[in-house]
């Protein structure tokens, strides 16, 4: 299978706080990665590594073969790299296809009308059809977050970055946002995400990352991860967020 993302000893530090220590993994054409772990274990910062929106101190990082830290226009390269991020960082100013036709309008990518044409289609993909013309404050955060994904597909992406996409949501909105993202997996588009959905990273990963304290602690097929981790760190952490509720 085609490598898509190589890591290698990736270090990254704020001062002298160290975040992420020694990090390796890789990601083929066509994978569902789910990194899971608690909070401040470095996911979030990992996934911001992977298209330069932090600089590292230590290691490599290419995507499609290409040294992130080598490449020169970032805009270009990122075009193959969508994100949506956990507060959706819609503008508030523009409506839903605006926000959509934005970048690939600006890149020039598209024109006007190929823009607005991609836009019904990705609205209709997220079932948000009816919501072209309206503005963001208006939708709930189930909406906005869908419009986040449909903005980030605009321009084409072949990698997918979604840093905990529902943990802003109520709990009533998480699953219709879950649903948009399994169809994409279904798709065959390749995808890296960091979530707290334990029952998303169990039925559509392809592997599973169990991330505490800047190390990834443990990787595997989410079937033996859950059911079976091999690391004492991740079975506290399984057995914490699956725990069952006291009757």
């Amino acid at each position: 299978m085609e490598k898509v993302i190589e890591v290698k000893n990736l270090h990254k530090s704020y001062d002298s706080l160290e975040v992420l220590k020694d990090i390796s993994f890789d990601v083929t054409k066509g994978e569902v990665v789910c990194i899971i772990g608690p909070s401040g274990s470095g996911k979030s910062t990992l996934l911001r590594c992977l298209n330069r929106l932090e600089e590292i101190q230590a290691g490599d990082i290419e995507v499609f073969g290409t040294n992130i830290n080598k490449v020169k226009n970032l805009n270009k390269f990122r075009e193959n790299i969508g994100m949506v991020f956990q507060l959706f960082n819609l503008f508030s100013n523009y409506t839903v296809a605006k926000n959509i036709m934005l970048a690939p309008t600006q890149l020039g990518l598209m024109n006007k009308e190929e823009a607005d044409a991609k836009a019904d289609e990705l609205l209709a993909q997220v079932g948000l059809a009816d919501k072209k013309n309206v503005y963001p404050d208006t939708l709930s955060g189930g909406q906005k977050q869908r419009i986040a994904i449909a903005r980030a597909l605009a321009m084409n992406p072949k990698i997918m970055l979604f840093d905990e996409p529902t943990s802003a949501l109520d709990p009533e909105m998480v699953g219709e946002v879950l649903k948009v993202m399994r169809s994409l997996a279904d798709s065959g588009m390749t995808m890296v995400v960091v979530t707290h959905e334990m029952n998303f990273a169990r039925e559509v990963a392809n592997r599973v990352i169990f991330m505490a304290d800047g190390y990834i602690v443990e990787e595997d097929n989410p079937e033996k991860l859950f059911t079976a981790p091999a690391h004492k760190r991740t079975q506290a952490f399984l057995s914490s967020v699956l725990k069952p509720l006291d009757s």
